[in-house]
């Protein structure tokens, strides 16, 4: 049984954790089922309170983890079963073909340039953003690997113009594809990395100890939901974000998904989907007002003639300094309105959106006419959790999240002896509060791969 750790979730708290053990000079397996490590921190603009650029904090202690002597990254990994021992776990993966060669690819880009299918990209659909079907899931992406949509390897892609998939010799069967734009684009700059016969791989790996880092996901709003993608110009914190960064679909210029235009007045409106209803939160995320005072600042700082407006009924400033960076958001002008609407209108020949709210302070029904809204929606669980929790045999609470074995005399722990949980998949938490509890849960696995090897 090897002296090691694996951490399923590869983003800032499994990053720190990973960090943490390597450190302690305990060999680490960080695990994520997605191209790149990073998770959803390296997708944003800036982190508050400090309004820090979130990927130049972040790139570094990713580029740590890909140099660090004592750790492996399993990018593009899945927990396939796991099986606890006496001294540790056995541990199954399931490594999916991503139709590159790690080892050769450089990330040049050369096959993503060739590619000739454009595609809605995941996360930044809403606001403009495509990718081609072999893609830098980012580009400050670890491994700095490109991946190949599945769908294009098998052929489904076909009917949008993607070059492979008409040939009737499988490429399992042939290893000189004279089809593929982006296998000739990689062997014209001397790499052939490009490998779409590639299949995926059985790993078994034998650790001591796991950490579940497996992080969270924004909620998708119920279509309809003040205007959700009947009206062009309602849109989610995420995307809000997205256009804010300088990598995102619009070079960092927050513009209009209708027609562009760099709106004027924009509107947030927070616990947009908090309720009990179906399609509905009923928890509270505790970053969500944050994030809207932070993209308020941010959206004046683009420019300062924008007018900010916060529909909210409550404020969550639970953390260092926020109170503080609430109040400079009101300095700079940005209007707190104590209301929760309940319609939003859009005027068809302008696009923008009436806003009708009652006034919970005067009591007066009023409206607001804006330019973008934004859906301040809450944080869910990743769509990992339901099979990790079987491997794993731990249990899930009912919205999805890891249960800790007792929350206050033994922290960060589960049911199962050896297994720790922290960050994200304990529930909603933000950035700071998911590197402690990193730093935590490793020193617990560190202790406890420790005292086994004695």
């Amino acid at each position: 049984m090897e002296d090691a750790v694996l951490i399923i979730g590869a983003g800032i708290a499994g990053i720190n954790a990973a960090l943490n053990a390597a450190d302690y000079g305990f060999k680490v397996y960080l695990l994520d089922d997605t191209p790149s490590i990073g998770g959803v921190m390296a997708r944003l603009d800036k982190t508050f309170p400090t309004n820090d650029c979130s990927i130049c904090i972040e790139a570094p202690k990713m580029y740590e983890v890909d140099n660090h002597p004592n750790i492996e990254i399993l990018s593009n990994t899945e927990v396939r079963k796991i099986k606890k021992g006496k001294d540790g776990f056995k541990v199954r993966l399931v490594k999916k073909a991503r139709f590159v060669d790690e080892e050769k690819c450089t990330g040049c880009g050369a096959c993503v340039e060739a590619c000739p299918v454009s595609v809605l990209d995941e996360l930044d659909g809403k606001v403009g953003g495509k990718r081609k079907l072999i893609h830098l899931p980012f580009p400050q992406a670890v491994p700095n690997v490109v991946v190949l949509d599945p769908d294009c390897r098998y052929g489904r892609m076909r009917e949008q113009g993607a070059c492979v998939g008409g040939c009737v010799v499988d490429c399992s069967q042939c290893r000189e594809c004279p089809i593929a734009l982006c296998v000739k684009a990689c062997e014209k700059e001397g790499k052939d990395a490009v490998r779409l016969w590639q299949s995926n791989k059985n790993i078994n790996l034998e650790v001591k100890s796991i950490i579940v880092a497996s992080g969270l996901m924004p909620s998708e709003p119920p279509t309809g939901l003040f205007g959700y993608n009947e009206y062009d110009n309602v849109i989610t914190n995420m995307h809000f974000e997205r256009l804010m960064n300088a990598g995102g679909p619009t070079g960092g210029e927050i513009i209009r998904p209708s027609d562009g235009r760099h709106p004027k007045k924009i509107a947030w409106i927070q616990c947009a989907n908090r309720g009990l209803a179906k399609g509905h939160l009923p928890y509270c995320s505790k970053v969500c007002c944050m994030v809207a005072n932070k993209q308020t600042i941010i959206a004046k700082e683009h420019d300062p003639e924008v007018e900010a407006i916060v529909f909210n009924m409550d404020l969550t400033a639970y953390g260092k300094n926020f109170w503080e960076f609430y109040q400079k958001a009101r300095e700079q002008g940005v209007r707190y309105i104590r209301a929760r609407p309940f319609a939003v209108m859009e005027d068809p020949q302008a696009k923008n959106l009436i806003v009708s709210y009652e006034d919970r302070d005067t009591g007066h029904l009023m409206e607001e006419e804006v330019e973008l809204l934004v859906l301040s929606v809450g944080l869910i669980p990743t769509d990992r959790n339901s099979k990790l929790a079987k491997a794993l045999k731990l249990k899930l609470d009912k919205f999805g999240f890891f249960r800790e074995k007792d929350p206050l005399i033994s922290p960060l722990e589960t049911e199962m002896e050896g297994i720790y949980v922290c960050g994200g998949a304990l529930g909603p938490i933000d950035i700071s509060e998911s590197v402690v509890q990193a730093c935590a849960a490793s020193m617990k696995a560190v202790q406890r791969v420790g005292q086994a090897s004695q």
